[in-house]
């Protein structure tokens, strides 16, 4: 497992790969909703009323082993994962979605920062596929949690909320602003109670186009990437992701 002093130099590499970004993928876009992408029946048991329904609590559940294997948070903290990155021509989520067809929105800036919450780098990785698209998850905790102390001891200093190079947000606006460079993903410890955000006019569905579901207990990250392992992990480090243009396939993979 990554000490602190380890996950300070995976987030010195992410911040390096996104300086050395051009173009569209150089900037920052504004988010205003971070959505969670599953399907039907799975939103549809969480709505359901009665004992054997959610009565519209979407409860947490264990992070799996998708991303840097060494990452703390996997098979230790509780959480939903959530999306944030919106399409560079229409500024709103992706039209089309690998983790299920039906998506919930919620306001990102009420959701994310404007409760007594703490943000925390967690990982940056990529996948085999032969595409240079980069990932960093953060991790949302309430202050005083379990989740919380966890990655105070495991994750180190918390990133400043109006300041730092992945999601951050403007108290003036109260507006979110995400990275371009790498799809940002917000791993939210605490349960979500849709029926109260529906009612406080703070979330909604929609459906997308399905190009599949999530695996099961995630995905490895590619070992060979210069970007994102570092060079005194387990890892060779001998090789660098696909320098290929992908933009159309930006949002394939989580």
């Amino acid at each position: 497992m990554y000490s602190k002093e380890d996950l300070e130099n995976l987030k010195l590499k992410a911040i390096l790969y996104l300086h050395s970004q051009r173009g569209q993928y150089s900037g920052y876009q504004e988010c205003s909703v971070i959505y969670r992408n599953k399907s039907s029946s799975y939103f549809n048991n969480i709505m359901r009323s009665g004992r054997r329904g959610g009565n519209g609590i979407m409860a947490t559940y264990i992070k799996d082993n998708n991303g840097d294997p060494q990452c703390p948070i996997n098979n230790n903290l509780d959480g939903l994962f959530f999306s944030c990155n919106t399409d560079f021509d229409t500024g709103m989520p992706p039209e089309h979605s690998p983790f299920g067809e039906k998506r919930l929105c919620i306001d990102a800036y009420e959701m994310l920062f404007a409760d007594d919450h703490t943000i925390y780098f967690s990982d940056f990785y990529c996948f085999d596929h032969g595409k240079k698209t980069h990932y960093v998850t953060i991790v949302v905790t309430s202050l005083g949690t379990y989740a919380d102390e966890f990655c105070q001891q495991h994750l180190g200093k918390n990133l400043n909320p109006t300041n730092n190079p992945f999601i951050f947000c403007c108290q003036v606006s109260n507006t979110v602003h995400v990275s371009c460079g790498v799809w940002v993903e917000i791993l939210f410890t605490d349960d979500v109670d849709i029926r109260y955000l529906m009612q406080q006019e703070l979330a909604y569905f929609e459906d997308c186009e399905s190009t599949g579901y999530s695996k099961p207990n995630g995905l490895p990250k590619n070992a060979y990437c210069h970007h994102c392992n570092l060079e005194d992990s387990d890892y060779s480090d001998t090789e660098s992701c696909s320098d290929s243009d992908d933009s159309d396939n930006y949002y394939s993979w989580r």
